[in-house]
């Protein structure tokens, strides 16, 4: 299984969806991650990581990336009660774990069948 990707919730997919549209989907998901590194990248406000972290939470939890989903969720709820600095503490964390699933989600979107990708 590849680092951080639940197998089964993207087995799941290709069986909804297809091989085909699967793999675009992965492509999307990646593309998005990596837009959201860029701009975590760039010296984000306490507001940018919340939506940031808001709008990775539920696409993280449907693309099978269990972990990335539980850090947004956690940086999002930390910046609603108000502990900033927790978040600051934590972006570095946060941002290398969305640059390291975009590698992973472009790496499988990558093989021909990205089941076999999981492997």
């Amino acid at each position: 299984m590849a680092t951080g990707i639940n197998a089964e919730t993207i087995r799941r997919m290709a069986d909804e969806v297809g091989h085909d549209t699967l793999t675009l989907l992965l492509t999307v998901f990646s593309d998005e991650l990596d837009q959201y590194f860029c701009q975590l990248s760039d010296q984000p406000s306490v507001g940018q990581v919340r939506e940031i972290s808001h709008a990775i939470k539920s696409s993280a939890a449907s693309f099978g990336a269990d972990e990335l989903a539980l850090m947004a969720q956690e940086c999002e709820s930390r910046v609603k009660q108000g502990q900033d600095q927790w978040m600051f503490d934590h972006l570095s964390e946060f941002r290398q774990l969305v640059e390291g699933m975009a590698i992973e989600y472009k790496r499988l979107a990558s093989h021909d069948d990205p089941l076999n990708g999981l492997l």
